[in-house]
């Protein structure tokens, strides 16, 4: 990993910004443009009982930035608004939520990050086969709906599950993690005919 072979020192640099060295971290992040469930995200998780913390990368969403740093939560927060430096924050981080769009599950997968997303009704058909390889490939959670994601969260960090995953991501980057936008892409262009028909 480029931040490992740059020197950087993980638990380190989480306590730069005011988080715990060696708690379990969430990188939550939904674009550029943020998306107001990530104020649920961060109540649901910010005040659980379970030991966590999340980074929160909110894009130009100013209103939503100022909004999640006035939350006073049990777990910590870190929040960070429009920033070019997405590797880092995923380096920091042990799991990560957001959509399913193919950048950042490539991004994540290639960061060996466990994935949470939400698939409903509402997803984006291209974002909704995403999510499925996600689960066929055993390297994340899809949730209905993200007022699961503490039970969620739980299931990944209880019983070793989380390493499980990183054991699958890690062997599935044997086989090039470089596969893995065109995978998604394939598996988009396979059913962009359903696509259109919906």
């Amino acid at each position: 990993h480029f931040y490992e072979a740059a020197g950087w020192n993980r638990a380190e640099e989480r306590r730069r910004l005011g988080l715990d060295a060696h708690l379990p971290t969430g990188l939550v992040l939904f674009g550029g443009e943020g998306s107001n469930v990530m104020l649920s995200i961060a109540q649901r998780l910010g005040n659980s009982a379970l030991d966590l913390q999340l980074i929160l990368i909110c894009g130009r969403n100013r209103k939503l930035r100022a909004r999640l740093q006035q939350l006073r939560t049990r777990n910590k927060l870190f929040v960070e608004g429009f920033t070019k430096e997405i590797p880092y924050y995923m380096h920091l981080a042990d799991f990560f939520i957001g959509k399913p769009g193919p950048g950042s599950i490539s991004e994540a997968v290639k960061m060996h990050l466990p994935v949470l997303v939400e698939s409903n009704a509402w997803t984006l058909p291209q974002e909704r086969y995403n999510a499925e390889w996600l689960r066929e490939q055993g390297v994340g959670i899809v949730l209905r709906n993200f007022r699961e994601i503490e039970s969620a969260v739980k299931s990944i960090l209880s019983s070793g599950r989380i390493d499980e995953m990183r054991e699958k991501i890690r062997n599935m980057e044997n086989r090039a993690v470089y596969e893995i936008p065109p995978i998604l892409e394939q598996i988009f262009m396979q059913h962009s005919l359903y696509a259109q028909n919906e």
